[in-house]
C-alpha cells in the first residue's frame, strides 16, 4: 500500500472520529465544553487558570475564555482564593461535573467503537507503528496533554466562526 494512501486514511479515520463525536453530541443535546480543561479542574478543585494552561499547554487568554463562558453556563465556578485574595480559584459545579462525566462516556463509546473487532496483537502492532511514526515527526515526547491542548484551540477557533 503506497504511503500516501495511507496518509489519506489516517487523515480520514480522524475526520470520522471528530465527527462520530459530535454526531453523538448532537444527539445527546450536549453543548461543546473542553474536556480536558473540565477534566483538570475536577481532579484539581481549587486551581488556578495558569494552572490550567500549564498542563493543557494553552494561552491563558484561551483559559480565560473558555472559563468565562463556562462559569456563564453555570459549569464552572470562581471563588475568591481565601489565602490570595487576587486570586480566583476554580471549581466545576455539579451540572459542569455531571456534562463532562457524560462526554467522557461518550468519548469512551466512540473510541469502544472506532477499535471494534480489532485483535489484541493489531493493536499492538499499530501501536508500535503509531510510536515510530511519532519518532519521526519529532512528537514522541509530546504528552497527551500538549495534543488536547492544540485540538481544544483548534475547537476554539471553529467555534467563533
Amino acid at each position: 500500500m503506497q504511503v500516501e494512501e495511507l496518509s489519506k486514511k489516517m487523515a480520514l479515520v480522524h475526520v470520522l472520529r471528530r465527527t462520530a463525536l459530535n454526531r453523538e453530541r448532537e444527539r445527546l443535546g450536549q453543548k461543546l465544553i473542553p474536556v480536558p480543561l473540565m477534566a483538570y479542574v475536577l481532579e484539581h478543585p481549587g486551581c488556578t487558570q495558569g494552572e490550567i494552561a500549564d498542563f493543557l499547554y494553552i494561552s491563558a487568554a484561551s483559559v480565560a475564555a473558555s472559563c468565562k463562558r463556562l462559569e456563564q453556563e453555570g459549569l464552572l465556578e470562581r471563588r475568591v482564593d481565601p489565602v490570595n485574595r487576587r486570586k480566583n480559584q476554580l471549581f466545576v459545579t455539579e451540572a459542569g461535573a455531571s456534562l463532562t462525566r457524560d462526554k467522557r462516556a461518550m468519548l469512551d463509546r466512540v473510541n469502544e467503537r472506532t477499535f471494534e473487532g480489532i485483535e489484541a496483537a493489531d493493536l499492538s502492532v499499530f501501536s508500535r507503528v503509531l510510536d515510530q511514526m511519532m519518532d519521526n515527526l519529532g512528537g514522541r515526547d509530546l504528552s497527551p496533554n500538549q495534543v488536547f491542548g492544540s485540538l481544544m484551540e483548534a475547537d476554539k477557533r471553529k467555534e467563533k466562526k
